[in-house]
């Protein structure tokens, strides 16, 4: 049972949702500022309107935050039905300018009763260490001052809760059905998002491995002595992705590179904190430097706060999800697609059913 491995990691209990809250601003994520803003969106622009027969159409706007300390504007693309019915949706920080990608199989989306929002992470601030460019002088005009400031991924979930402001005024728009998604950082992100906006009744973290949906303890980052020349080892580590993304994080979260893990949290927290709403993790068969059964023993340990509240959480852990299976009837759900480190149709599908199943 995943039960039984977890003993071996040896993870902090749970604590109150405001505390793991706290917790994982001040140690990993950051402090978001508190701001006032006012958003602007201009008139749809049609990109394309032959989906599904004409029900479903694909549509730009331009998306404006406008604050005291400045305004940013990028665009957002909309992949709506246009039948006068209210439907799930999902916000998904894509990867890829205009939101067409393999990441992003629009046409085959456009077929699930569900509707969409996306738009690229880079077009809100650039993942980089740079901090003057986009939202990022507006949230912190001085950049990282102290060791709490928030890093990137709290600035890309900031504008998601900011698209999520818009996405309640639409018409179409099933308001207590919305999942925040997100692939590899910017599943960290969706988990983070959720984590700080209590609107969102789902959150999808695909493949975010360290500092996502994955437990640090365990996790090494070592190369297997047996594995081939230039392979990468099970599991990124604390002291490889600050090493190579510190960015991503407030300054604090690299007091814990020398020993990989704090002593008094660990990742279950972040995704134990969006109980009691719904989680759905995803994992890839071939994907060990996310270290995927690191990810499903998050799901066992992040369960304990719903079942704590009399709800199911996570139904899968008498055993190993093996590569096509998923546990998707509990409020944690997680399943693994038998692939490397992609956000494949499989994993849009997956991420349908749960809300389809789900939903009120």
């Amino acid at each position: 049972m995943l039960r039984n491995e977890l003993k071996n990691r040896d993870l902090p209990q749970l604590k109150t949702r405001e505390e793991m809250v706290e917790i994982m601003q001040r140690e990993v994520y950051g402090y978001l500022p508190k701001l006032d803003y006012q958003i602007s969106v201009s008139e749809p622009e049609m990109v394309e309107a032959r989906f599904c027969k004409g029900s479903v159409h694909y549509t730009k706007v331009n998306f404006t935050i406008d604050t005291p300390n400045g305004s940013h504007t990028f665009p957002v693309y909309r992949l709506l039905h246009v039948d006068g019915k209210k439907r799930p949706l999902i916000i998904y920080n894509n990867f890829h300018p205009n939101g067409l990608s393999m990441y992003f199989p629009v046409e085959e989306l456009s077929e699930y009763d569900v509707d969409y929002i996306t738009y690229c992470y880079k077009d809100i601030t650039s993942d980089d260490d740079d901090f003057t460019n986009g939202i990022a002088p507006i949230l912190l005009p001085n950049g990282q001052q102290t060791d709490t400031d928030c890093g990137k991924i709290a600035m890309w979930a900031w504008c998601a809760m900011r698209v999520m402001d818009y996405a309640v005024t639409l018409p179409s728009t099933d308001v207590n059905n919305i999942m925040i998604a997100g692939h590899s950082r910017l599943g960290k992100t969706a988990l983070y998002t959720a984590m700080m906006d209590e609107r969102f009744k789902f959150a999808f973290s695909n493949m975010s491995g360290c500092a996502g949906a994955s437990i640090a303890r365990g996790s090494t980052g070592v190369l297997n002595p047996t594995a081939a020349p230039g392979s990468r080892g099970r599991g990124e580590n604390i002291t490889d992705i600050t090493r190579a993304a510190s960015r991503w994080f407030c300054k604090n979260y690299l007091k814990y590179t020398d020993k990989n893990f704090a002593d008094d949290f660990d990742q279950h927290y972040i995704v134990a904190s969006i109980c009691p709403r719904y989680v759905l993790v995803g994992s890839a068969s071939v994907d060990d430097w996310a270290d995927q059964y690191s990810e499903q023993l998050c799901c066992v340990a992040a369960s304990e706060a719903w079942e704590k509240r009399g709800l199911p959480g996570f139904l899968g852990a008498d055993r190993r999800i093996l590569p096509g299976e998923a546990s998707l009837e509990g409020h944690v759900g997680y399943f693994m697609i038998d692939s490397n480190h992609f956000m494949s149709r499989h994993c849009w599908k997956r991420a349908v059913e749960f809300i389809l199943q789900h939903k009120e």
